[in-house]
């Protein structure tokens, strides 16, 4: 009786000690298996954050370079383009074509080509204007500088009120100013209209 009670003692140690064991080796497998989970976890943490700095970097560099853009003024976004083949430039894009001969005009691309500074370009180009004002004053004419079109109430107005209208205009850099000038512009036409009783032809 006191064997058969201590074999089943010794069964009964035996197989609790193998559950035992079987339950730490799973556990020691779970672990294992956490642990892959997480290093995953952190692998894609890192990724995704690496790839958030370089997007951060591309679009900074990308609003660098057009604030660096929009830092050239008008004068000198006109410079480059007319640099870049004042052999090709057309005549209706020279200030005061119409008032010039085919030869100064080809004189003028000549010239505006050899210029060797942007310093010299500007003074090359600003006594061209003036002598063209000056023709277009002596000949009672419109001088229209390239890319202007007719003037609101242009009809309403001398040539000498044209032509300083349209200087200003073109001496303008900035389009919200611009806008600002055509605005009082056309107020003072459809005053002149009024008081004339006339209608105005719609330009600009």
């Amino acid at each position: 009786m006191k064997v058969r009670t201590a074999i089943s003692i010794m069964v009964a140690s035996t197989l609790a000690f193998t559950s035992l064991s079987s339950f730490a080796k799973q556990g020691q497998g779970g672990g294992t298996n956490t642990g892959r989970a997480q290093q995953v976890d952190r692998d894609r943490t890192y990724d995704r954050d690496r790839m958030s700095d370089r997007d951060r970097t591309y679009d900074r560099d990308r609003t660098q370079d057009r604030d660096q853009d929009r830092t050239e003024t008008p004068e000198q976004d006109r410079d480059r383009d007319r640099l870049q083949d004042p052999a090709n430039l057309r005549d209706r894009d020279i200030y005061g074509n119409e008032f010039m001969t085919p030869a100064e005009r080809d004189q003028y691309r000549e010239e505006l080509g050899s210029a060797k500074s942007p310093q010299t370009r500007r003074e090359f180009q600003a006594k061209h204007e003036e002598m063209m004002q000056q023709r277009a004053r002596l000949q009672g004419k419109d001088l229209v500088p390239p890319g202007q079109g007719p003037v609101y109430g242009g009809e309403l107005m001398s040539v000498q009120e044209r032509n300083e209208y349209r200087e200003q205009l073109r001496l303008i850099e900035s389009d919200a100013e611009r806008q600002v000038l055509q605005a009082q512009h056309r107020e003072e036409m459809k005053e002149r209209a009024r008081a004339l009783n006339v209608e105005i032809e719609e330009a600009e």
